[in-house]
Formats: C-alpha cells, sequence, structure tokens
C-alpha cells in the first residue's frame, strides 16, 4: 500500500516569507463543496465563570448531508450542560455574513467586525433547555498559516481564526437567567475531498483565558492563548499540523506553527470509551510575534474538571455512522476545564513572563 502524504500549510511557505497570515472576510465563508466537513465555533470565556462554545456543523458523507448544532455551557459548580441537536438545514445569506440552521442563526456585519449569534435550539425542544443570545465584537486582526491549507492525500484541511473579541452573553440555563461578559475566539474549519475520520487521528485544542501574573485586580481585559493541533492518520503520514496564537491587550501579539504535545500520567477511561486519556498535557507553542521575534509559550495543562464526553458515534445518523464504524474503532471527544491554569510566555531577548487564568481543554481521538 502507497502511503499518502501531508503537506502542512507552514511547509509550503516560500523562505524568507511570513507564515502567518491575515484571514480575510472571504476565509470565514461556507464551503460546502464536497465530501467533508464544515464547522463555524464560537468559543467564550465569561466573567461570571461560565465557558463553552456554540456551534454549527455541516458533514457529507456517503451521499448524506448532516446539519447539526453543538453547545456546550459549563459553570463552576453546576453541571456542564451540553447539547446537540439536528439542524435540518442550512440558509446561508448574504455571501455567508447571514446563516441559520433550526435553532441557531449567524449574522456579521459588513466588515467582520460585529458577530451576533442567537441559540435556541436547546430551548425548542426541552422547556429548561439552553437558550442564549451572543454579541462579539472582534479586536484585532484574524489570521492563517499560509494560505490556511494543509494538504492530506488528495483532500484539503483548513482553519482560520478571529483570535479574540469581546463578548456578551443574555441566555437561560436550567431554567434560570443569566447575563454576562467575556471574552471569546471565533474559528471557520473546512475539510474538502477527504472523509473528516481521515483528517486527524488525534486532536488537542486549548482555548486559554488569563491576565499576566501581579497585574491588578481591577485589570478587565484578558489575554488570550489558543491551540488548535491535530495529528493525521498513520497512512497520511503521521503528520502533526498545528495552529496557535497569542493575544495580548485585544490584539494579537504572535502566531504559532510549531507545537509539540505530550500526553503525561495516562489512566484507562472510567466511561466506557475503551481509550486511555491523559491527566497532564504538556504543549510547547513555537513561532513568532507579530514584529518578528521568536517566541515560546509552555503550557503544562493539568485539567481536573471533566465536562463531557461524546461518543461520536452515538451523535450521527444511521447510514454515516455504519460508514464510520467500519473504518475507526471509536471516534471519542473529552473536554475537560482547568481552573488554576498557567502559561509562560518566552520571546527572545525579552524576560518571560506567565498569565494565570482558566483554560478549556478537548482531546479527540478518532483511532
Amino acid at each position: 500500500m502507497v502511503q499518502k502524504k501531508t503537506i502542512t500549510a507552514a511547509s509550503l511557505v516560500p523562505e524568507g516569507q511570513p507564515i502567518a497570515t491575515q484571514a480575510v472576510t472571504k476565509d470565514f465563508a461556507w464551503k460546502r463543496d464536497s465530501t467533508g466537513s464544515e464547522t463555524q465555533t464560537l468559543y467564550f470565556h465569561l466573567d461570571n465563570g461560565c465557558v463553552g462554545f456554540v456551534q454549527i456543523a455541516w458533514v457529507y458523507m456517503a451521499m448524506v448531508t448532516t446539519i447539526e448544532t453543538n453547545a456546550m455551557f459549563y459553570v463552576p459548580g453546576h453541571k456542564c450542560v451540553f447539547e446537540t441537536h439536528n439542524g435540518h438545514s442550512l440558509k446561508v445569506r448574504k455571501d455567508s455574513d447571514e446563516y441559520e440552521c433550526k435553532g441557531v442563526s449567524v449574522a456579521w456585519d459588513a466588515e467582520h467586525r460585529d458577530l451576533k449569534v442567537k441559540y435556541t435550539a436547546g430551548k425548542q425542544r426541552n422547556a429548561k433547555g439552553v437558550a442564549a443570545s451572543f454579541e462579539f465584537v472582534r479586536k484585532g486582526d484574524g489570521y492563517k498559516i499560509g494560505d490556511g491549507k494543509n494538504h492530506i492525500g488528495e483532500g484539503t484541511a483548513e482553519h482560520y481564526f478571529y483570535p479574540t473579541g469581546d463578548i456578551k452573553v443574555e441566555g437561560e440555563i436550567n431554567g434560570e437567567a443569566f447575563q454576562s461578559q467575556g471574552v471569546g475566539m471565533f474559528i471557520h474549519a473546512h475539510s474538502g475531498n477527504i472523509m473528516p475520520f481521515n483528517v486527524g487521528a488525534e486532536w488537542n485544542t486549548v482555548f486559554f483565558a488569563g491576565k499576566r501574573e501581579g497585574a491588578p485586580a481591577e485589570a478587565s481585559e484578558r489575554d488570550t492563548f489558543h491551540i488548535l493541533q491535530y495529528e493525521t492518520p498513520a497512512s497520511f503520514g503521521s503528520a502533526c499540523c498545528s495552529n496557535a496564537g497569542l493575544t495580548e491587550a485585544g490584539s494579537l501579539k504572535a502566531v504559532f506553527w510549531d507545537t509539540t504535545v505530550e500526553h503525561m500520567d495516562m489512566v484507562k477511561d472510567e466511561n466506557g470509551s475503551g481509550y486511555s486519556i491523559p491527566k497532564r498535557i504538556l504543549f510547547t507553542s513555537k513561532g513568532k510575534t507579530t514584529d518578528g521575534k521568536p517566541v515560546t509559550v509552555t503550557f503544562d495543562a493539568q485539567p481536573k474538571t471533566r465536562l463531557h464526553d461524546i461518543d461520536v458515534l452515538h451523535e450521527m445518523p444511521y447510514v454515516v455512522r455504519r460508514l464510520v464504524q467500519a473504518l475507526i474503532t471509536k471516534p471519542y471527544i473529552f473536554e475537560r476545564y482547568q481552573e488554576d491554569a498557567r502559561i509562560t510566555v518566552a520571546v527572545e531577548g525579552e524576560q518571560p513572563y506567565d498569565l494565570v487564568g482558566v483554560a478549556f481543554n478537548e482531546l479527540t481521538l478518532m483511532k
């Protein structure tokens, strides 16, 4: 069997050219153009402690199109709420500046500065389900690695980021109304001409929000750090594809395209997945600041709070589920939270410093 190759976006950047480039409005437009998958996701950390995301997912496999809405809300001290629902059909208008499915509507302004998301999928199906309205005001530029496209065999996988922005939320969880504000991040992901499970055998995602250690308590601005890293299946060379970004004072400070991930202190999952999962994950991201200085961020993640585990097969339509079962043993997603997160930022020629805050961690295994 001839092994198919993975060619990363970073490796295709000509020598001497910047590896990270600015993402533009068209990078966030829906494609829905071939066998594959596509998601538009808003992540958030709120001042009331709530962490989560709202997502619309489009999948085309085995001549079946599936639209799903996925949402997670977690407030420390309360049970995590995760909802996934059939979105039925996706309506896209104004060059993807507006789109909606059953239970979720999304609208950007013309400059992609202001985003409004209305989530009603939970409430439509259960009186105690979740409903929430978000306003995300982007701060700073978006980014992508190279042209954003990793080439995996005959297919591609793309990721585009708006790494930070102010967010306001009004919502209802378990029959209780709430209002809060905080910091958010928006990601558009697309895979084309490739089965979704052939993109990555293992995925590691992080969204951290915090402040520089020693910052005044009244300082309201939160810096962020995120990682989206995956390893392609062995049949595609087990290549590492990495995206990471650091923001400071509402602006993009650095972008990283070289992230190593070490899973440590492995334990057998007690919730029936059959996997061994790490209690500790060491992330080391290397890249450059926006003014060209080499920079390294390390995050020794030790998330102790289990949010939710997702049996991916259980959420799939029957025809697609049968196809995936024939090729993968058991795709699973593990979502965790850390209240005492700390990352270390080391910019060449400057004194290293720590950011302290909270972090959402997601590990996806498709083996």
